[in-house]
């Protein structure tokens, strides 16, 4: 009884009974409505050739008797009765079949025009007859509502053969729909039950119907995709890791291995102590790198958002690489515009870091890294651009996969984050609501492009004079 199968059989049920139900209670009404309507029209049709004949006949009160005594006994089969009163409600005739309770009901309303009364089973239609000069009279047309009645009962016996037929049929029609309704439900469970961490390739079936079971299996599946794709990014981020990892402690491994085979002089021992310490500044470096894109790509991250003047940033960011950029021959410019957004100092300053050393390291002495903060109604873009060697085409669709090198050679023991770089400046920018693109070319230099959203309302600051561009000799 717990299953969606049974209640929806029990809600089918519970929804047809209560709609026969109720059809039998609005039948009975509406039947009873049409009947009564039907027999009043044509009493009113009766009271009506009495009260023509009255007109025809007057002042000849016999005649009118015998004319009423005659329309009477046409209509005795159909169970009618008459009855003609005087102005204050006496009789001055009544047909055969009159049932005393009518005949001795006391008239009421009187002043009105018509009135239909219902007496015990007994129904008529009272007119008022009036003529300038003549006497008011008021004629009764009536008949027993008892065959009504027993019609109408006969009707709802019959109503309810049918109802209780349709209670009956309705569980087994009811199970019978539910089933077929659930049954894509059953198979959506029966294959989720089957999938396993290792087979993340399997998908709930879909149908084509379009429908809500369609959808939700679709909606499955994109979540399988997105599980998917998320295990496989972190199965090879463990693997690219566990790569670059092994690679210094193997070097350290050797190192000591060779140094502990036999005694050797004290700057012997020192230069081996070096390279070890310049492996483990490798290592330490790289460790930080994989906990800070942890830290920024996770999903359950917080960012600590502050008002952000992002053009001291970049100012500041650009003046810590200055001596850095001098000592390569290579010229950084500033042009930043006032910018004020929801943000973490610390983060962005990351951000641009790691593109500044980015492109001061690709760019020849004598290059220019430039880098321009603009602002528009809802986003702020930031620039890096370099007149370095620039990145080949095949390259730029993973130039920000974790751990991937355009040039593994050259960047392995320059205390670098081993391709990390960039993948962490994604992260950090996407955990903003920012986007982040690279654009290259061998030979034309590189521009990264970030495009960050604004707070509601702007985050533009007054305009107030822009310091003058930042140079590499810049203190």
């Amino acid at each position: 009884m717990t299953t969606l199968r049974a209640r929806l059989t029990l809600w089918n049920t519970a929804v047809v009974l209560a709609m026969t139900l109720a059809s039998l209670v609005a039948a009975r009404i509406i039947a009873r409505a049409t009947l009564y309507a039907d027999a009043d029209a044509e009493l009113r049709s009766g009271a009506t050739e009495v009260v023509l004949a009255l007109q025809d006949l007057s002042p000849n009160i016999d005649a009118v008797v015998a004319e009423i005594g005659r329309k009477a006994r046409s209509h005795e089969e159909r169970g009618w009765f008459s009855q003609l009163l005087t102005e204050d409600g006496t009789t001055i005739w009544k047909s055969v079949h009159c049932p005393a309770s009518v005949a001795d009901y006391p008239p009421h309303n009187l002043d009105r025009e018509e009135n239909i009364v219902q007496v015990g089973p007994y129904r008529y239609v009272r007119l008022r007859i009036t003529r300038p000069g003549q006497p008011t009279y008021h004629v009764r047309v009536g008949t027993d509502t008892t065959g009504l009645d027993e019609r109408l009962t006969s009707l709802l016996q019959q109503l309810t053969v049918v109802g209780l037929a349709l209670a009956m049929l309705t569980p087994v029609a009811g199970w019978w729909l539910a089933r077929r309704a659930t049954r894509p439900v059953g198979d959506i469970l029966q294959i989720a039950d089957q999938l396993r961490p290792t087979r993340l390739g399997d998908r709930l079936p879909v149908r084509g119907s379009r429908d809500e079971l369609d959808r939700l299996a679709r909606t499955i599946n994109r979540l399988l995709d997105h599980v998917a794709d998320h295990v496989d990014r972190q199965q090879q981020f463990v693997a690219d890791a566990a790569h670059e990892l092994r690679g210094p402690l193997a070097a350290m491994r050797s190192l000591v291995e060779v140094a502990v085979s036999h005694d050797r002089s004290p700057a012997e021992y020192r230069e081996t102590l070096e390279e070890v310490l310049e492996e483990m500044r490798h290592l330490s470096s790289l460790a930080n790198a994989m906990l800070t894109l942890a830290e920024a790509g996770g999903d359950d991250a917080t960012t600590t958002c502050e008002d952000l003047d992002l053009a001291a940033v970049v100012r500041q960011t650009a003046a810590m690489f200055a001596g850095v950029a001098e000592e390569r021959g290579v010229r950084i410019t500033v042009d930043a515009a006032p910018v004020v957004l929801p943000g973490s100092a610390a983060q962005f300053r990351q951000v641009l870091g790691n593109l500044l050393d980015n492109g001061i390291r690709f760019t020849p002495p004598g290059g220019t890294v430039s880098v321009r903060l603009a602002a528009d109604a809802d986003r702020a873009l930031l620039t890096v651009r370099d007149s370095g060697e620039g990145i080949a085409a095949g390259h730029i669709a993973r130039i920000f996969d974790r751990f991937y090198k355009t040039d593994p050679a050259r960047s392995r023991h320059d205390g670098r984050s081993g391709g990390l770089g960039l993948p962490i400046c994604k992260a950090i920018v996407e955990r903003h609501g920012g986007t982040i693109a690279v654009a290259s070319g061998v030979g034309q230099g590189t521009t990264v492009t970030v495009a960050l959203p604004l707070r509601a309302g702007g985050g533009r600051r007054p305009h107030t004079a822009a310091p003058p561009p930042l140079a590499a000799s810049t203190p």
